[in-house]
């Protein structure tokens, strides 16, 4: 669709893009592209978007064979999504059990993801009950950017996406010409390789949401050393000697390996 075509949809709907949703329609053929060869969608392939919209993204991704399960807050759009003949469920992608949506069987997450839920989007694919085989999402640059960060530089996010993937990886950038209405940043297609639970367990030899117990208490303050802000676990010298980490080391320093190891440490009160 063009912004012509959007505009008049808009008006048939009474109304134009909600700003508080975070709406901004994909018009770039070559981002759309982007993303659904990003998900490697195969015949059949069972696919949950969150904000579909127009449903242009919805569309690309049944032309390619796949069968999606959208959630959509905005009322507006669920009757022409409908009359379109896809299964749209009404609700606030960030409130609900996704697994009840998309079933136990197995999914890939695609979507054009709204800005203001885009770290909460993509924790809940990669934590889920039974997480997909792709990510693949439209979002903010910077982010995207922050999801990759090493060296140095970790943050929570990235974090987060490293303890349950195999792999992610920026596929394209996307200038805000390619939305309308256009964004005030430019946004990235993010591709992350999930890895499953019985593959995080055997490499980190724990549950990541429990690494990330202690991580999010350590990110806590990012100006102070990581051994204050974690003072309240009671972790002696040794501890963090054996976990690879310097006294005066910050949050954003330590890699995935040292929170698994020192996530392990963790001790009961008495102990």
């Amino acid at each position: 669709m063009n912004p012509t075509e959007i505009k008049a949809v808009l008006a048939e709907m009474g109304g134009r893009a909600n700003k508080t949703l975070g709406q901004h329609f994909l018009i770039d053929h070559s981002a759309l592209e982007a993303i659904v060869g990003a998900a490697d969608i195969r015949k059949d392939d069972r696919v949950l978007e969150v904000g579909p919209g127009l449903g242009v993204l919805t569309l690309a991704l049944r032309e390619a064979g796949a069968e999606v399960v959208a959630i959509e807050q905005d009322r507006r759009f669920i009757p022409r999504l409908v009359e379109q003949g896809f299964q749209v469920i009404h609700g606030d992608a960030a409130t609900m059990h996704w697994h009840e949506a998309i079933g136990d069987g197995i999914w890939k997450f695609v979507s054009n993801l709204p800005y203001s839920i885009t770290s909460l989007a993509i924790r809940k694919a990669l934590y889920a009950p039974h997480p997909p085989e792709r990510v693949v999402v439209l979002i903010q640059k910077e982010v995207a950017e922050r999801v990759l960060a090493r060296d140095g530089k970790q943050s929570l996010l990235s974090l987060m996406v490293a303890l349950a993937s195999t792999s992610s990886r920026i596929v394209k950038r996307v200038a805000p010409g390619a939305f309308f209405p256009p964004p005030k940043v430019e946004s990235a297609v993010l591709e992350i390789v999930p890895m499953s639970i019985a593959d995080r367990l055997q490499k980190w030899g724990m549950d990541s949401e429990k690494i990330m117990q202690v991580a999010k208490v350590g990110f806590a303050h990012p100006r102070k050393k990581v051994r204050s802000n974690l003072a309240a676990f009671s972790f002696t010298e040794m501890d963090f000697e054996q976990a690879g980490i310097s006294i005066n080391a910050r949050a954003e320093e330590l890699g995935p390996e040292q929170w698994a190891k020192l996530a392990k440490k963790t001790r009961r009160p008495g102990e």
